[in-house]
């Protein structure tokens, strides 16, 4: 068990070192990558619950799920997800 945590931090670290040297162009591709995919995440998650629980049930789900992301994060992070996700299904055309 030691070996494996000893393992897990050091590619841990590992990561960090390599995240050190990238470019900010680089970072920013990242975030921005994670940020679309968040995006994605909460929408397939969004019509997993609609299917699950139905449609007002998932919108309670999800105004208090908005509602936590506002609180962890701010509303500038809350909003950029809505108009990430927003853009995503106006792509899809959904």
């Amino acid at each position: 068990m030691k070996d494996l945590l000893q393992t897990q931090s050091s590619a841990d670290l590992k990561t960090a070192k390599n995240l050190a040297n990238l470019s900010s162009k680089q970072r920013l591709l990242m975030l921005e990558t994670l940020r679309q995919t968040e995006a994605k995440d909460w929408i397939r998650r969004y019509r997993k619950k609609t299917r699950e629980a139905g449609k007002a049930a998932a919108s309670a789900w999800w105004l208090q799920t908005l509602s936590d992301v506002v609180k962890r994060r701010g509303q500038k992070a809350a909003d950029d997800l809505r108009k990430r996700m927003n853009e995503i299904r106006s792509q899809s055309g959904q």
